[in-house]
This record gives C-alpha cells, structure tokens and sequence, in this order.
C-alpha cells in the first residue's frame, strides 16, 4: 500500500478532516491526501508550522523526562491538528475542522502509523 492510500484513508474515514500528510521534521512534505475544501483555508502552510511546533514540545518533553512524544493535539477555533511522530526524522499530521471527530482521527493515525514506519524502512 502507498502513502497515499494510506493518508487518504484517515481523511476519508475521519468526519471533518481536511488533510492528512507524512512530513519530514525538516518541513517537507513526503506525500499528502487533501480535500477538495482544505485548499480554500491554505491548509498545507499550516503543516510547516507544525514543525517548529513539534521541535518546541520535543524539547520541552525531554526537559521534564516524560518520554518520547506519541501524540500531539492542537485545536483552534477554526481548525485542529493532530500530529504523530513516526521516527525520529518523520511525522504524521491529521489536520480537520475543530468540530471533527478527533477520536476517530486519532485512532486512525494510531492504526496507520505503524505501517507507515513500515515502508519508510
């Protein structure tokens, strides 16, 4: 299975999601599925914020030695952004509307990920 299928898939199944993509902690994008709809809000500027986003928590996570991150959850107003590291070097990022169904979406990103870390291999 590609990326692609994969992502697609935890947009599809996840009600109010607008993006899913596979991005490097560098800010670049491996693959990514959006909606027709995501292109209206310019949700893919939002996924490279996340990045120095994610490098902050990282930090701060290794400051009170809580463990690795597995999950990171950030929701607005307007939108939420569901963030899984997969390695070291890689994430995962679910990014719907703040009304969505965010269980769904993590549950999804939580099935996906490690077939995700899989392929990269």
């Amino acid at each position: 299975m590609s990326f692609k299928e994969h992502l697609k898939r935890a947009v599809t199944e996840t009600p109010g999601a607008l993006m899913c993509t596979l991005m490097g902690k560098d800010g670049i994008a491996v693959d990514t599925f959006e909606t027709d709809t995501s292109v209206e809000r310019d949700v893919a500027t939002s996924t490279i914020e996340l990045t120095s986003l994610i490098a902050q928590v990282h930090a701060s996570t290794a400051g009170l030695k809580s463990g690795a991150l597995k999950e990171l959850v950030v929701g607005g107003q307007e939108m939420m952004a569901i963030v899984r590291p997969l390695t070291d070097e890689y994430f995962l990022a679910l990014l719907m509307d703040s009304d969505g169904n965010a269980g769904k979406g993590r549950y999804l990103l939580r099935v996906i990920a490690p077939r995700l870390v899989e392929e990269l291999a």
